[in-house]
């Protein structure tokens, strides 16, 4: 029965190749959204085919449309491939003057909302009200959740700074300060406290303050990365705990980085899935620069910037990116904020193939979704297995022999655990988390 569905699935695979070869050279909007489609279709099918079959196999199947589909069979997601952008997309309203995004599972029902930030402070809160794979966003509401609005423009950021399992917010200004909103809520109904400026040895800078909180030195508490208006990057390490954070004084480019143009809005993610977080910031003119992590995940080193890569492009004026997986499928995609409050979505279109020595091994996650306990099982010999969250982030780090492990205090939504073995490769499944 098993060999009749992979049957089938091969001879949809090769139709569906054969039509997009055919609709790829028209330009036409409404052939445009039919490739969309069929780009997504083929993508199921070939991680769905690649568990049994061997790359070459697939390489065949799909011909030349394999590099024009960004299909990788080596390094699985180690060169992305983005497709877009689409402007205002999942019922997204434009913000005033200014966008600058900011993700955050507000609501806790498993799917990620945008807390906006726009010219003259406002924060603008985009519901949710879809799915962790389908997306919609409602009406904006301004200033929700006892938040107020700061001085000039918002730039915020989110993270549990005080480890109670809800998300905090810090806001910088467009005058440098950085204002701290507390959630005394809970992870389901937030409601923040007012805002305490500057805290935890936290300093102003002399312009704009774009906020990004990330851990570059893997210890388990957030650091801080924030640009300013000359395009320079100023990292704050959290010398603190996860619970109490304590921020170092600033140090401007750390790490190899080098200034971009004006403004700096940082964002990151593990682009080339090798452990470590690599780093995308937009400036103004629109284009986005890529800093790509060569060093580790406790020890970053960044590498020269390259400009608008995996076929991302320049926006209008200023970019604000933001990378989150918006449609479940456990790549990151990328949401980014531009001059006139518009938001522009980067489908992450990569399609992941399997290394040849790892094709046809055998790895189930059940049950899938899972709640409690989840059970692994293999015919492979794993060393390490780690899961990742749907804003790319490491939540855990496990013995790769081991059969199972409790999620029941993972929050609700998508994950991607990756699983390596002793002579450095790897295979990847999603996981729901109830």
């Amino acid at each position: 029965m098993q060999q009749h569905v992979h049957a089938r699935k091969q001879r949809q695979l090769k139709y569906l190749v054969k039509q997009f070869k055919t609709l790829s050279n028209d330009h036409r909007t409404s052939v445009k959204l039919q490739l969309d489609v069929l780009v997504r279709k083929i993508k199921t099918l070939v991680r769905e085919l690649s568990v049994v079959l061997a790359p070459f196999h697939l390489k065949r199947m799909l011909g030349p449309a394999a590099f024009i589909l960004g299909v990788s069979f080596g390094n699985p997601l180690a060169a992305q491939t983005f497709s877009g952008p689409q402007e205002n997309p999942f019922g997204l309203i434009s913000a005033f003057d200014y966008a600058i995004p900011a993700f955050a599972d507000l609501d806790g029902d498993g799917d990620l909302d945008i807390l906006a930030g726009e010219y003259y402070g406002k924060l603008q809160y985009y519901q949710n009200t879809g799915s962790v794979t389908n997306p919609q966003f409602a009406a904006p509401q301004e200033n929700p959740f006892g938040l107020t609005g700061v001085q000039l423009i918002a730039f915020p950021t989110f993270a549990d700074l005080d480890d109670d399992g809800d998300m905090d917010l810090l806001v910088g200004e467009g005058t440098g300060t950085m204002r701290y909103f507390r959630n005394i809520g809970t992870a389901t109904n937030p409601q923040f406290a007012p805002a305490q400026q500057n805290p935890f040895g936290l300093s102003s800078l002399n312009t704009f303050a774009i906020t990004t909180f990330v851990d570059l030195d893997d210890d388990g508490d957030m650091d801080l990365m924030v640009g300013d208006y000359n395009g320079v990057m100023r990292y704050f390490r959290n010398n603190g705990t996860p619970a109490a954070p304590q921020f170092a004084a600033p140090i401007p480019n750390p790490f190899g980085l080098t200034s971009v143009v004006d403004l700096a809005a940082t964002t990151f993610a593990d682009l080339d899935v090798d452990g470590d977080l690599d780093m995308l910031v937009g400036e103004y003119g629109g284009n986005m620069q890529y800093f790509r992590n060569i060093g580790s995940a406790t020890n970053p080193q960044f590498a020269a910037k390259l400009q608008n890569p995996f076929g991302l492009t320049g926006g209008a004026d200023a970019a604000f990116p933001s990378f989150a997986d918006l449609d479940g499928d456990g790549d990151m995609d990328l949401l980014v904020g531009e001059y006139g409050g518009y938001m522009q979505y980067f489908t992450n279109t990569t399609i992941v193939g399997t290394q040849e020595a790892l094709s046809n091994i055998r790895l189930d996650l059940f049950p899938n979704p899972a709640t409690n306990v989840l059970t692994i099982q293999t015919d492979a010999d794993f060393v390490k297995m780690e899961a990742f969250d749907g804003l790319g982030k490491l939540v855990g780090n496990y013995d790769g022999s081991i059969t199972t492990i409790t999620v029941s205090n993972w929050e609700s939504g998508v994950y991607v655990l990756k699983f390596t073995d002793a002579q450095g490769r790897y295979a990847t499944k999603r996981l729901i988390k109830e």
